[in-house]
């Protein structure tokens, strides 16, 4: 996981940022009299909240991604088929509509917890979704001795298959602003359960992710 602590706190300072500089924009329209009008005073005042609102949720991932760091490796590992954890990350709601291809072979992943592992998955591959606008989403499943998810705009996936040691491959950017802390809890997950993650110079619409896999 290409993430440091440096990378996370630029992240947070970034996502504190915005819902600080709107919570304080208004007050200080308010009180300095210039909110005369009763609709404009409540959507300067339903504004606020919302920022407020937005450093809560902050708050909370700080507490999430604390968590994660500090008990890294606890948790005893079970296995689950490849097949159904495919399944559990298509059933997340971030990735709905994705068209699905390939196949999960009859192996299994070790995860000390699968939900997390999937929702993980989906937050990741969302990012890139999201890059992709209106593009076609796809998500591409390979097995073999490893599993491999490729995730992104349907034209861009093929650059991903030689996976992650490709000269023009390159880490993906947990720690990009506008996403909260969803990413950089998600690469604390990632990182957790050895899964590698990559993304393709030029193509930031589609990311790859590679786990290990044990038998059944």
């Amino acid at each position: 996981m290409q993430l440091n602590l440096a990378q996370v706190l630029n992240t947070l300072a970034h996502e504190i940022r915005t819902p600080l500089a709107v919570s304080q924009g208004y007050l200080k329209l308010y009180l300095d009299g210039r909110l005369t009008d009763v609709d404009d005073t409540r959507k300067a005042f339903e504004q606020t909240r919302q920022a407020l609102g937005t450093l809560a949720t902050l708050c909370v991932d700080m507490g999430k991604v604390s968590a994660l760091s500090e008990s890294a490796s606890q948790g005893i590992p079970e296995r689950l088929a490849a097949a159904d954890f495919v399944k559990s990350v298509q059933a997340q709601s971030e990735i709905e509509g994705a068209t699905w291809s390939g196949d999960a072979g009859t192996r299994a992943i070790e995860t000390t917890n699968a939900r997390e592992l999937a929702h993980a998955v989906a937050i990741v591959s969302k990012a890139a979704f999201d890059e992709a606008r209106e593009a076609p989403r796809t998500v591409r499943t390979e097995a073999g001795d490893e599993l491999i998810v490729l995730a992104g705009a349907n034209d861009s996936l093929t650059a991903l298959q030689p996976g992650p040691g490709a000269p023009n491959a390159r880490p993906v950017d947990f720690a990009k602003g506008g996403k909260g802390l969803k990413l950089i809890w998600a690469a604390f997950v990632l990182d957790k359960h050895r899964v590698q993650t990559w993304t393709v110079a030029d193509h930031r619409a589609s990311v790859g992710f590679r786990f290990p896999l044990v038998k059944a």
